[in-house]
């Protein structure tokens, strides 16, 4: 996992105060990782567990206070897919870069949907991990757009 953990942190322009939110069912070698690699950029990682309720959720992901927001096997455990992207979306500063995980025996067609109705450029599956799909985009500058 090591070597994936390695290329995985390739995506990450660490920049001083880097901040990233990790959405997760449980906090994982990822989390720790990301906590290691930011340290030396004085960086914070903030982890939201176990896929709270949109309205819970609003109160956890400020608005606007992230480069990177990876979400961790969360986004389709969701019923209201939009309303979950709609916080989420608003927690990345503009320009800021979504990173979505997936097990790799699940359909991406919702994922990519989203992406292109929530206006994320870039879009692209990479493939890093063994088990798991990722996702990556780029929110782009929406001015005038809640």
């Amino acid at each position: 996992m090591s070597k994936e953990l390695e290329d995985f942190s390739s995506l990450f322009e660490l920049t001083p105060s880097v901040s990233i939110l990790h959405c997760t069912k449980l906090q994982n070698e990822i989390t720790k990782y990301l906590e290691n690699i930011v340290i030396s950029c004085d960086g914070k990682v903030s982890v939201i567990e176990n896929n709270p309720p949109v309205k819970q959720l609003q109160r956890l992901a400020k608005q606007s206070s992230y480069d990177y927001v990876i979400l961790d096997k969360t986004i389709l455990e969701y019923d209201d897919k939009n309303s979950f992207m709609k916080v989420i979306s608003r927690s990345l500063r503009d320009a800021g870069y979504i990173i979505i995980l997936e097990e790799k025996n699940k359909s991406l067609n919702i994922i990519y949907s989203l992406l292109e109705e929530f206006d994320y450029g870039a879009v692209n599956s990479i493939d890093i991990f063994k088990k798991h799909n990722l996702i990556m985009g780029k929110k782009l500058h929406m001015w005038g757009m809640d």
